[in-house]
């Protein structure tokens, strides 16, 4: 393309977008016809000349929101609709709705643990591309996977959140599930481990999703637990949080197994005083209530069809 005509689509896109003229104007203007303005907007669009977002009002759901916050003691509640029926674009709304407040809840000098999966890999893909703080940690809080055909993204997520504060990142290199407690407490005191460990004895805030539980899960899929075993697990745990298994009270659910586990112990999880939590989708209602009963969770993200079951559980209701 010429530049004679990026130029007339450049100009033709600023008119509409940034002056407010209508077709009809740019047309008179440009001395065109109106299908042709019509045609140029669309070929800026295509060319990323043009961004358009459509800007949802978070808090569309204000009674909801004021009654969860209550009902578990929450800082904040941010629910979000299921405007078109996408659990993909409905995860890219809650994660952008947490990326907006990460400018106003993290402060200079702090310590930010992350977790991997599915939702922070979105999150990144919304972060800020600057936020200005000073001084900021970026750890990961839970191990990774060690199957080399399976990716948990955790290197990815750090290394995106330290871009976006311009802070240091610390990557925790072990899996996230080990075979014995033995073999677990041997990597926590490698001196590596360990000083993640103890960076997030000093965390501040933590960011990260609630799994659930099935056979749809990474940890099963991997071949981390038999079928006999995984079975075991399901009658006890509803979800886990950053690799515990919890039960419905967001208690460890097998303490035999989170002994395997390396990953900052869920009691400095839950003593860490700015828990930032964004969780989709109805399936996750039982892992997100039990976050909740567990005290593992501060300001909530969320999207309204999966609040109203976690309300509808605490509840009781059938």
């Amino acid at each position: 393309m010429d530049q004679y005509k990026m130029n007339l689509i450049l100009r033709v896109a600023k008119r509409r977008y940034e002056l407010g003229m209508s077709q009809i104007e740019i047309a008179r203007e440009e001395h065109l016809s109106k299908s042709t303005v019509s045609r140029l907007l669309g070929q800026a669009r295509d060319l990323g000349m043009v961004k358009i977002s459509i800007v949802e009002p978070k808090h569309a759901f204000v009674d909801l929101e004021n009654a969860m916050r209550d009902a578990f003691g929450l800082d904040r509640v941010t629910i979000l609709p299921d405007v078109v029926g996408s659990r993909d674009v409905l995860r890219k709304d809650v994660c952008t709705a947490l990326a907006d407040d990460l400018s106003r809840d993290v402060q200079d000098g702090e310590v930010v643990g992350v977790a991997w999966g599915h939702t922070l890999s979105v999150l990144t893909e919304v972060l800020p591309k600057h936020i200005d703080k000073k001084g900021i940690k970026i750890i990961q809080l839970n191990g990774g996977l060690s199957k080399a055909l399976y990716d948990a993204g955790a290197d990815h997520i750090v290394r995106a959140f330290v871009h976006c504060f311009e802070g240091e990142g610390y990557l925790l290199p072990a899996p996230a599930l080990v075979d014995t407690a033995e073999i677990a407490a041997s990597i926590k005191s490698d001196s590596s481990v360990a000083r993640i460990l103890t960076l997030a004895e000093n965390c501040r805030t933590a960011i990260y999703s609630v799994g659930t539980i099935g056979h749809g899960t990474a940890l099963y899929q991997m071949g981390y637990f038999s079928d006999e075993a995984y079975q075991a697990i399901e009658k006890k745990s509803v979800g886990d949080v950053c690799s515990h298994f919890v039960d419905a009270q967001g208690r460890i659910a097998d303490p035999l197994l989170d002994a395997r586990v390396v990953a900052t112990p869920l009691s400095k999880i839950k003593a860490v005083p700015n828990k930032m939590v964004a969780a989709v989708g109805v399936d996750k209602a039982p892992a997100i209530l039990a976050a909740l009963r567990g005290g593992m969770v501060d300001k909530l993200y969320i999207d309204q069809p999966a609040a109203a079951e976690v309300m509808r559980l605490a509840s009781g209701q059938k």
